[in-house]
């Protein structure tokens, strides 16, 4: 053997071990992510209990198995009665650095998901239908993570009732940290259908699908900032012999979240169409809108009351129902505790708008409710007068404006009558509010918007006098025609 062969052969001798190390890192690697992720789980979600943890170590390729146990056992002790059920997760891991030759990483797993055989044969018959990598997770070397899943359709039926679905699609992303998930879901479609005493009702959805980007609390799953957007063709709903059918489609979604010193502020929105036909009438409302916010959430309390409830739950099956009341109970102050703890911070929740066009115009409604140094000690007080007082750092703001065209077919639909006895029965309604400035006529449209603030109520910047809708208000001023009218009768009698 010629120098060059000698060279090959050392080359290839020294490749292979140095693969062969690498593999046997790699698995070590991700033996040591198996327990750091059910270590987190066990502390995220206390009520999840994973059981027959095992893991047998190959040099290529590793074995992992663990169990999901659903429900209590008798033998837990406390109040557990009945019999819990154990899904099983078994996972197969090639070790890297080429795991499977597929690609470079620290190992590539595929899950198949075993159910116990007091489960329903349908549903048993449906996991085994899954193909052998429905369900592969790809990890890299800096521990960041890939998972796709893709569960089939199927269908379930008994006498009265169907359920069928279309395949799902699942993907998530999540760094090596565990700090940030990225996921998308597609749902092309579910329909159940149900047929009893001679009535038909259906439920179907259409083509959902959903995308987030999350940054993720550490610890927990508590979302501290992110962006998420959805999309849903359809919803429909309809019960033939009621006549009703409710369709809601043309949704889109989108959602922020933000948190900057530890205060988390949030806003979504989602716009879409109506149709609704009922009682033998149909109604198209051409565009709903709908804006919500959340702002000032101390992120650090949201989660301690997050966990604490978890943390409860997860004792279930450990104690008897006096001693789970009991610790309720307790749970509950704790909770309340944290609330405390929450309003110290200003917070603020907002519906800025709903907002629906009907018959080509469009109505707006709104309100908000935030609080203004609120202190733990202020809501420690059990006084009723000082707890009143609690009303003067809490600010409520209300506002809409509607068509006047809405209010008459409203009333035309109640009352009965023409459209012009009905618009005449609105305005003397109205009247009185209008005079008194409580509400504004703008054009076809009336608006009129209302603060709450230092225990005050102030309807369009005025304060409110309820004895102004009756005249009786001694702020209360007559127009100045009628002012000139009543000058002029006194100027008569004189």
């Amino acid at each position: 053997m010629g120098k060059a062969g000698v060279f090959g052969v050392g080359a290839v001798v020294v490749l292979g071990a140095a693969y062969i190390g690498a593999a046997a890192y790699s698995g070590g690697a991700v033996q040591k992510e198996y327990d750091t992720a059910f270590d987190k789980m066990g502390q995220a979600l206390p009520f999840v209990k994973i059981v027959d943890r095992k893991f047998d170590k190959g040099l290529f390729s590793s074995t992992a198995s663990y169990g999901v146990r659903i429900g209590c056992d008798p033998q837990e002790g406390g109040g557990a009665t009945g019999q819990s059920m154990t899904v099983t997760f078994r996972d197969t891991i090639t070790h890297g650095p080429l795991p499977g030759f597929a690609g470079v990483g620290l190992a590539r797993i595929d899950t198949q998901i075993v159910l116990p055989p007091e489960a329903p044969a349908e549903l048993r018959k449906w996991i085994e239908s899954m193909k052998p990598d429905a369900i592969r997770t790809t990890i890299a070397f800096g521990g960041a993570s890939v998972t796709r899943v893709e569960l089939p359709g199927g269908e379930v039926k008994d006498k009265e009732a169907s359920l069928h679905w279309k395949p799902v699609r699942f993907s998530a992303s999540m760094n090596g940290a565990h700090t940030h998930l990225d996921y998308d879901v597609e749902v092309p479609e579910v329909a159940f259908d149900i047929t009893k005493d001679g009535d038909t009702g259906s439920f179907k959805l259409i083509n959902l699908r959903m995308q987030n980007s999350s940054d993720l609390a550490a610890g927990a799953f508590l979302m501290t900032g992110g962006n998420g957007s959805g999309s849903l063709d359809s919803l429909r709903f309809s019960a033939d012999k009621a006549g009703v059918l409710v369709d809601l489609h043309q949704l889109k979604l989108t959602s922020t979240a933000k948190t900057e010193n530890d205060l988390l502020g949030t806003t979504a929105s989602l716009t879409g169409a109506l149709d609704v036909k009922a009682g033998g009438k149909e109604f198209k409302f051409e565009k709903i809108e709908l804006q919500e916010s959340m702002k000032r959430i101390h992120a650090p309390t949201l989660q301690k009351i997050m966990l604490g409830f978890w943390g409860e739950v997860g004792n279930i099956c450990r104690k008897t129902p006096d001693e789970l009341a009991k610790s309720l109970q307790g749970k509950q102050a704790e909770m309340l505790l944290g609330m405390k703890d929450l309003l110290a911070h200003d917070p603020e929740y907002s519906i800025d708008k709903i907002a629906v066009t009907w018959e080509g115009k469009e109505g707006q409604i709104s309100y908000s409710l935030a609080s203004h140094g609120i202190t733990p000690e202020d809501l420690q007080q059990a006084d009723p007068t000082k707890m009143l007082a609690l009303m003067g750092k809490v600010t409520t703001k209300a506002s809409a404006k509607l068509p006047l065209a809405w209010i008459e077919k409203i009333v035309a639909e109640v009352k009965g009558g023409s459209p012009q006895e009905a618009r005449a029965q609105i305005e003397g309604l109205l009247a009185p509010f209008v005079q008194a400035g409580y509400i504004v006529r703008e054009g076809d449209y009336v608006s009129t918007s209302s603060v709450m603030e230092r225990g005050k109520i102030t309807i369009n910047g005025k304060p409110f006098d309820p004895a102004a809708l009756m005249g009786l208000s001694q702020n209360s001023h007559p127009h100045p025609e009628q002012e000139q009218e009543q000058g002029g009768e006194e100027e008569k009698n004189d």
